[in-house]
């Protein structure tokens, strides 16, 4: 199995990656938002340069919404993010969606 991890050509290697990715990402928004927000809003998915952002209901999406600009030239500027052009944020009622964690 730790063969499988450690091979960067294994999709198990990428996958890790991909999540170690969301996750910290996750961790960059929830200290981004007010704290309102950050009960409300956790990072789904970033694939071709765009983010997927889950918000429990659409008063948060709303809210979420008008932050997008500020949040995308914020995290433009920092060297360490990888490259995000546009945020999509979905709204899922909660029980609906499951956010995974590896810690």
């Amino acid at each position: 199995m730790r063969q499988l991890i450690a091979n960067p050509s294994s999709i198990l290697y990428r996958l890790l990656q991909h999540s170690q990715t969301l996750e910290q990402l996750d961790n960059w928004l929830q200290a981004s938002l007010p704290i309102p927000l950050q009960q409300h809003c956790y990072i789904a998915n970033l694939r071709n340069n765009t983010l997927v952002v889950h918000t429990d209901s659409s008063l948060w999406a709303t809210r979420l919404r008008y932050l997008t600009p500020e949040l995308l030239y914020r995290w433009q500027q920092e060297k360490s993010m990888p490259t995000i052009d546009k945020i999509e944020i979905r709204i899922r009622p909660l029980g609906t969606s499951i956010k995974l964690s590896l810690s």
